[in-house]
């Protein structure tokens, strides 16, 4: 089977921003909508937080977000549609009050009677005929959870492929390896990190959303059967991108259109006549662009950090910072990533 598979949408980010909305709605109109047409797509499995805000939705982006599911899921009626619930898509951190949560209130009984190819996956696992595991985010963050799939399912011969919304790099071995190697597809964290060894694809948000995110694309994946076969880049939504000192020489109209840029000028350079020239002929020329001007402590600002007036490699820096109860999980994700 032929199944898209999309990361974290955030609609509502940014304060429910309706220019954000207008662009994540577009998003589904010209590559979601285009990839299920031209692609054999026979099913699409959203891996959670379809919402931002926890607590509440507000009311003109839920109806929009609803309008948008219901004509995706009347223009394929042959395609099955999984939403499998992540942590924004509740209104509570604590399980006795998943019943509160975004999906409820958007698509209720009534709607999922009427449109009976969208199957929401919030409150408990789904098995699917082809093996295909959906956990929502209580049940792939909690250990008691956990030991309870190893209870009721066979993973050496019922599951094929599991799709959850959880940080896989924060997994213990053991619990990846009760799972027989069974390929893993999470959302949650919005960077991709793939782990091939252990077959772990935490395959990042489908929208960059913050600078966090810079200079990194974002992608739609197709997956054939239980393996990727396809990544489809997002050129739809805002980008964030990032320049730093003669690369801002080098800039072309195209990198400015519907982006976030910062441009990083070392302290070095900041005064230089050339420099000065360059930063006003860009603010003047893309003035209706999103532009924000940063002085760095050095030319690469990427190999060192600034700490207390000493220079300090970052991964130094990180290791002399990590808080006591995160030791553990920092080593594990070292060791692991260093056998790659």
């Amino acid at each position: 089977m032929r199944s898209l598979v999309i990361g974290d949408m955030h609609i509502g980010i940014k304060n429910n921003s309706l220019t954000w909305l207008e662009s994540q709605l577009e998003f589904f109109d010209k590559q979601i909508f285009e990839t299920i047409k031209t692609k054999e797509i026979e099913r699409v499995i959203f891996l959670g937080d379809l919402s931002d805000i926890r607590y509440s939705i507000n009311q003109q982006i839920g109806l929009e977000l609803q309008k948008k599911v219901r004509e995706m899921v009347n223009m394929f009626p042959n395609v099955i549609f999984y939403m499998i619930a992540g942590n924004h898509d509740y209104y509570s951190p604590l399980e006795e009050f998943d019943e509160y949560n975004v999906y409820n209130l958007l698509f209720p009984e009534e709607f999922l009677l009427i449109h009976k190819n969208l199957i929401i996956v919030n409150k408990d696992p789904l098995l699917t005929e082809d093996g295909c595991l959906m956990l929502p985010w209580y049940w792939s963050e909690n250990t008691d959870h956990i030991d309870e799939l190893l209870y009721n399912y066979d993973f050496s011969n019922d599951v094929h492929a599991i799709f959850c919304h959880a940080d896989l790099t924060t997994w213990p071995g053991a619990r990846i390896a009760s799972f027989k190697g069974c390929p893993i597809y999470a959302g949650h964290i919005h960077f991709i990190v793939e782990d091939q060894l252990c077959n772990l694809h935490n395959l990042g948000a489908a929208v960059p959303l913050t600078f966090n995110d810079v200079n990194q694309d974002r992608y739609l994946y197709i997956l054939n059967k239980y393996e990727v076969v396809e990544k489809i880049k997002n050129i739809t939504t805002p980008q964030f991108k990032r320049a730093y000192n003669d690369d801002i020489f080098n800039l072309d109209d195209a990198y400015f259109e519907n982006s976030y840029v910062q441009l990083c000028i070392s302290t070095q350079n900041v005064n230089k006549a050339k420099y000065v020239e360059q930063l006003k002929e860009i603010k003047n020329k893309y003035i209706s662009s999103n532009i924000r001007l940063h002085v760095i402590d050095d030319e690469t600002n990427i190999e060192n950090l600034t700490v207390n007036g000493f220079n300090t490699n970052i991964e130094t820096y990180i290791e002399q910072n990590i808080p006591e109860h995160l030791d553990e999980k920092y080593n594990l994700i070292k060791t692991r990533l260093q056998e790659q």
